[in-house]
């Protein structure tokens, strides 16, 4: 019987410690995603490596402001304070809002997201705003 009660106390324990991490922990875990942790608004610039088909791909992300635009190039403001003058390739997709335009649709201000690999320009450029 007192071993019986002991385990309905312990059980009881254990249900109210796990109800208080379940409330508690969303605060101190790790994002519920990882990618939108890493690579979402608040996202600086990143180098990223690939394994891809036995080669090694390392790719540059930079993210900020559009602060001026250039023929074959574009000036990011980053959420440092850094400014990055990013190449662009001629034939880099651009998407602004979402639609497929061309870097002619960039605009100051608008929020953009360039990707180059292994100090190339950047072939893509996605923006909004």
């Amino acid at each position: 019987m007192r071993t019986r009660r002991l385990l309905l106390w312990a059980l009881a324990l254990l249900l109210a410690v796990n109800a208080a991490l379940f409330v508690a922990a969303p605060g101190q875990a790790l994002p519920r995603s990882l990618a939108q942790y890493f690579f979402g608004p608040k996202m600086i610039r990143a180098e990223v490596l690939v394994h891809d088909g036995g080669i090694v791909r390392d790719f540059r992300l930079d993210q900020g402001r559009i602060r001026s635009i250039a023929r074959d190039s574009i000036t990011l403001l980053e959420r440092d304070g850094t400014l990055v003058v990013v190449p662009l390739a001629p034939n880099a997709e651009v998407l602004v809002n979402g639609r497929k335009t061309t870097a002619r649709s960039l605009r100051r201000g608008q929020t953009a997201i360039t990707v180059r690999e292994s100090g190339r320009p950047a072939d893509t450029v996605h923006a909004s705003g």
